[in-house]
Order: structure tokens, then sequence, then C-alpha cells
């Protein structure tokens, strides 16, 4: 009896022992847990909750884990039902399945497992060889995670750490690439076939499987006996059919999405609906323009009022040739879009109204010679149109008398001048610098945003900039000019435009044709489009408005039909009445008046200095003006100064067959209809005003002089050279 009682003693204390045994085994040797910490793949989203684009993790696996309310009731119970029934209640080891497995496998060549699903995430946080030791400490391990962990916890670490095929890691990427599905939304089946990959991954994999959907309805019909689901889920899960796949992971706008990764964002402000909207439009047109010598295209779109990046396509083409670079970023020659901000200039220094007459005649700056795009001149032309056909003459003439508040000064505020004014020269006005896709974008929204350019988002990334660069006066007016700018000029574009939205536009085309651009812009959107070739060769004779503008044009319009186009808000500080437009104003008379708009606080300028030689010759030529106007004039005193203008010249001459060079030079003056024009040691000769007379000079250095009726002298030197 005594030996009884001690044996019951004994008994009843044994489990306590071993309790106490096992607490101190665990301060020993705690649960190792890094494996619950390894890097996971990423995904970024877009403001939708779109998958813009997933990064794969540092070992190569791909790897999302997931919370245990994301994970479907219906997958934790079919898992459980086929590997480890009795989970909830057993604490992490199933004795009478560890004894089945035993004896069976004494008895048997087939070898089976008895490893529960604690056991298994055991095994998974800390993998190594299957040995019977090890099998001792995968045990131990169970119960620490039992001790310290809720059955739920252990589930979802189960469904975080399972392999299922490959170098898929977790339930949330089988999903992914095997159905191409976030969890919640799996089907009966579906969660069926997930449950039983971890069993023998490599064997189970879904996109490797022989008979697929014998498996599923086996998996299913299993789950049904288990009364798991009811027979109206049974029948709907056995008719659904798979083919064994995977799908591929998602990698869509790849530059953006790089530049988010690195920046740690899990949702950025990119509108992917937008982004593949406007890349289909780019794409559709690169096709029509194949055999133009044009290979690359890339574009950006830009919310004005949150002032986020919501569309970046760095190439149209990734396969393209040099399909791989950023042309978003790239900088390049920007053409004629930088003309509206040297109006918007004009227009707050009181040089230009809308209406104001413009002078496109030739003109000489120093050796700059500026030419329009088609090589000829149009002569009297509204500033509106100047601009809306984007002459060159006009903007470089008005960037000229800017002088200190000038385009290049701008930019500067803009912080997108890295050399000195003198670097650019008067070339600036008409694209003379390199800007990127993006710059260009941003510089634009500052006409949707009373002339201030404001802080931009892009990926993460903040150009964090905030500056007035105009009065919000001119940022509406210019807007208006180019909103109501003519599209004849579109060439064969132009007729796709006739019913598509009113939208703020300008096109671009650098020398040579090698950078196509349109930028269009709304009060809430800027869309800029680019086009050319990423190593700088030439396209077939294109400008931005045969190419780029369709683009842009189709965009808005799919635009208006979603959501509509927003439009300007004209401010206040803006005034409609009736002035004197002249290009050249006379005392008291008027040829043009015109109701225009004006800036309150903007007195206009009409200064005399600002009326060039070759303008003045121009006019009288023309018939504009007469030599008794010029007389008669408030500037007779400044024109008469004026010295004559020697052209068609420069400081040296290549003489290509080593002998006498025949030039054409020609001498304008202002008043009179004769000058007096001298070449070296040679007597002043009388000829008419502004009439190319042609002599042939030998090897060396030459003079001209050239003197009009009110003596004033103009003196040039050159040299003729052998060519070399």
């Amino acid at each position: 009896m005594k030996f009884r009682t001690k044996f019951c003693i004994f008994l009843a204390f044994l489990p306590a022992f071993f309790f106490v045994i096992f607490l101190i085994l665990d301060s020993f040797y705690p649960l190792n847990l890094h494996m619950l910490e390894k890097q996971e793949s990423k995904i970024l989203k877009d403001k939708n909750e779109q998958i813009i684009a997933m990064q794969i993790s540092d070992d190569e696996i791909w790897r999302f884990y997931v919370n245990s309310n994301q994970i479907p009731n219906m997958l934790k119970q079919s898992t459980i039902f086929f590997e480890d029934r009795y989970f909830y209640c057993h604490f992490g080891v199933n004795p009478a399945s560890i004894l089945r497995a035993f004896w069976h496998n004494l008895t048997s060549k087939n070898r089976v497992g008895a490893s529960t699903i604690t056991m298994q995430v055991a095994r998974m946080m800390n993998p190594k060889e299957r040995t019977y030791t090890n099998k001792i400490v995968e045990i131990f391990n169970a119960f620490q995670l039992e001790w310290h962990f809720s059955k739920d916890e252990i589930l979802t670490m189960y469904f975080n750490l399972a392999p299922y095929g490959g170098n898929i890691e977790g339930v949330k990427a089988a999903s992914f690439f095997y159905f191409h599905k976030d969890l919640p939304h799996l089907s009966i089946a579906q969660m069926a076939l997930l449950s039983t990959i971890p069993k023998n991954p490599n064997q189970n994999r879904l996109d490797r499987h022989s008979n697929v959907n014998s498996l599923k309805n086996s998996l299913v019909g299993k789950l049904y006996q288990g009364g798991i689901i009811d027979k109206s889920s049974y029948k709907r899960a056995k008719e659904q059919k798979f083919s064994p796949k995977r799908y591929a992971y998602i990698n869509q706008a790849q530059i953006y999405s790089d530049i988010a990764f690195k920046n740690g964002l899990k949702t950025s402000n990119l509108n992917l609906n937008l982004q593949n909207a406007l890349l289909n439009f780019l794409k559709k047109e690169m096709k029509t323009l194949k055999n133009k010598k044009v290979e690359n295209a890339s574009a950006v779109m830009i919310d004005n009022q949150k002032m986020q990046v919501i569309a970046y396509i760095s190439s149209h083409n990734q396969n393209a040739k040099n399909g791989q670079n950023d042309g978003v970023k790239s900088l390049k020659n920007v053409g004629s879009t930088l003309k509206p901000f040297i109006y918007s200039l004009a227009l707050d220094n009181g040089l230009i109204t809308p209406q104001k007459e413009l002078i496109d005649t030739e003109i000489y700056l120093s050796e700059y010679i500026p030419k329009n795009y088609n090589k000829g001149f149009v002569g009297i032309i509204s500033a509106s149109d100047a601009l809306g056909f984007s002459l060159n003459i006009p903007a470089v003439k008005l960037n000229n008398i800017l002088a200190k508040d000038s385009l290049y000064e701008l930019l500067k505020k803009a912080g997108l001048t890295p050399f000195e004014k003198e670097h650019y020269g008067e070339s600036i006005a008409l694209g003379g610098i390199s800007l990127s896709l993006l710059d260009l974008a941003h510089l634009y929204t500052i006409y949707a945003n009373g002339g201030a350019l404001k802080p931009l988002e892009v990926a993460g990334d903040i150009i964090d900039k905030n500056v007035s660069l105009i009065s919000p006066q001119s940022a509406y007016l210019t807007a208006q000019m180019l909103l109501n700018a003519p599209r004849a000029y579109l060439n064969s574009v132009w007729k796709n435009t006739l019913y598509k939205p009113k939208i703020m536009f300008k096109t671009g085309t650098s020398a040579n044709a090698i950078d196509l651009y349109t930028i269009g812009i709304s009060k809430k959107y800027t869309i800029a489009v680019w086009m050319g070739n990423f190593d700088g060769s030439k396209t077939d004779e294109l400008s931005g408005g045969s190419s780029a503008a369709k683009v842009v044009f189709d965009m808005f319009e799919y635009l208006e039909k979603s959501e509509g186009v927003s439009e300007f808000n004209q401010p206040t500080g803006i005034e409609k009445r009736k002035i004197c437009v002249d290009a050249y104003e006379l005392k008291n008379e008027c040829k043009n008046l015109q109701t225009d708009f004006l800036i309150d606080s903007v007195k206009l300028k009409n200064d005399c200095e600002f009326y060039r030689n070759e303008e003045l010759f121009y006019l009288l030529e023309s018939g504009y003006i007469t030599q008794d106007e010029v007389k008669n004039s408030r500037c007779f005193y400044k024109f008469q100064e004026i010295k004559p203008l020697i052209s068609n010249l420069d400081k040296t001459i290549i003489s290509l067959n080593g002998a006498n060079s025949r030039l054409g030079i020609k001498c304008t003056a202002i008043l009179g209809d004769e000058i007096y024009i001298k070449f070296d040691d040679e007597n002043f000769k009388k000829v008419k005003n502004a009439k190319t007379i042609f002599k042939s000079f030998d090897i060396g250095k030459h003079e001209v002089l050239c003197l009009d009726e009110n003596s004033n002298l103009s003196t040039f030197e050159f040299e003729v050279v052998k060519f070399r």
C-alpha cells in the first residue's frame, strides 16, 4: 500500500517535473525566430490599390507575409483537414500519429510522417538534416511554439513559411503565382489545391502537375466527405477546371517602380489606369511612325492640383532599340517648348498684350541670326498668333528685350541652369538648353498654378521647388493664347484634333528633327510627350506637331470622356478694353485698334530702343509705314542715329578652291533710298539701300564700310582663308 501511494505520487509529480525541465531548457535554448524575419518580397500598388510591380527578395524567393485575418477561414479549415486534423487538440505533438507512423515505418518500405502543423513550423524555422536526434529537437521546438504562441499564430506562421514549389514561399505568394488572385478571392477548389502543396512541394506544385484536375476532384471530394464543405460547394468545385500554370510576376512602370521601391513605398500616387491609357496611345502612334526613323518615345503626366506624377513612361517599349533608357529624366534639347515662358515674361513686363502686333522678319543679334522653322518670314503678326504658330524670330527678339528679366533668369529661379547666361546666348529662346521631360512638364504646371512652381512628388522623391516664376495674370493670358492656338500647323495631325478638347498645348522640335515634343495642359493635368531616338540620331523630318501631338490630344479626349477637362480660372487683375496694337505706333494715329486683355498692374512699354534696324526697314519696304512717318515719329531722334546694318557676312570666309571668293553683301539703313559702301582701299560707292552687292575677294583680311545719309558709319572686318 505504501509503495502504491508513492508510485501514484510519482506519477502525479512526473508531468510537473518534465514541465520544470522544459522551462529550464526553454530558458537556455530559446526559439530561433530569425526565420520569421526573412526579407519579404515587395509589392508596389497604385493609388487605386492595383499592383504596379513586384520585387523579389534578396535570397531570390517570392515571399509575401500575411496576417491571420487575411487568410480565409475555408483555407485554414482545408489545410488543417489535410495536414493535421487534431491541430486544435494536441500540444504540438500528436502521440497517436507518432506511434502509428513508427509502426508503419518498421513494417513497410514506404515511409510516412507524423509531423503536426506545429512540428512543421518548428522544422521550417530551424531547417536541419532529418535524423532521430533532430526529430527530438523538432518536438522540443514544437512544445516551445505551443507554449509561447496561440494556435492561430502558429497556423499563420505555417502559411507564411510553407514551401509551395520552386522559389515560392508562403500561401500569399502561391495564391498570386498559381491563380493570380489575392487570398480572399480564392475559390474552394483553389484553396483545396493550395492546402496540399507543402506536403510535397516539388511533386505537388501546380505548374508541373500532370493531372491537376483529377487531384482537385479528389481533394474537394475528401472535403465534402469530411463535412468541410456542403454538396452545393462540392459540385461547383468539381466543375471548375484548371491547367498547369504559373503566372509571371508583375513589372510595370519599371523605372518609376525602382524609385518607389528604393524609397520604401508600398502604395504610390501612380494611376495605373491613366498610365496604361497613355502608354497605349503612345504605342499606337509609334506604330504609324515606324517608317519615319523614330524608335523611342516617353511620356509623363502630372496632377497639377496635388503636384504628383501619376503616369511615368520611361520608354514606350523596353525591347526597342536602346529601350531600357529613361526618356523622362534624360536631358535633351527642348526645341521651341520654352517660348510660352518668354511671352509670359513679356506680358508681365508690358512688352506685349495678346493682340499686340509683332514683326517677323530677319534680325541680326551680333553673329546670331535666328531663322524660322520654314525659313521664311510672316511679317506683321499678333503676339497670340506668333506664339501659336511657334515663330522663332519674335520669341528671340522679345527675350533679347527682356534683358535681365529674360528666359534665362526664369530658368535660373527654377534651378535649371547649370551654366552662366553667356554659355547659352540668344539661342536659349529656341531651346538651346538641355532639360529633362520631367523638368519640362514640371515647369509647365505653373500655368495651372497661378505662375508658381510648386514641389513635385515622383515615386516618393520630392522635387522641392517652391518659387513664383510669373504672375497669375500672365499665366492665365498665356494659357488662353495657347488654348486658342491654331491647329493647322500640326500638319497631318490637325484634322485629328478638330473635335478634340480645347487645351493649352505647345509643340517643339529640336535642330535636325532629333527631339519631338508636345506638352498639353488643363487646369487639372499636364501631359508631356517626347519622341525621337535615345542614341540622338535624327528622325525622318518629323516635328513635334506631326508626331507627339496626336498622343497628347488623344489622351485629353480620353480624360474628357471619363472626367471632363477642367478649364483655367481667370484671376483678378485683368481688364478688357480697346487699345492700339500697332507694331509701330505713330504719334496721333492708330492703324489697328483692338479689344484686348491687359494686366491692371502693368504699364505698357513701347520704347524706341525696341525697334531694330532690320524691322524698321521691313516696315518701310512693305509700306506699313513711310519715311515721312518715321521722320515725324516720336522716335526719330533715335532712328537717325542707328548705324547701317552690314549683313550676309561671317568673320571667317572659307575659300573652297583656294582662290578668291565671290560674296553677296547687303547694307541696310533706316532712312534714305541710297547708301554708300566701301570695300578695303576703294572709294565709297553709292548703291540702293538694302541692295545685295556681289564682289570677289582674295585670300586675306578685308574691310567693308557702310555710310547712310545721316553720316552713320558701320564697319565690318572679315578674312578669307583657304580650305584645309
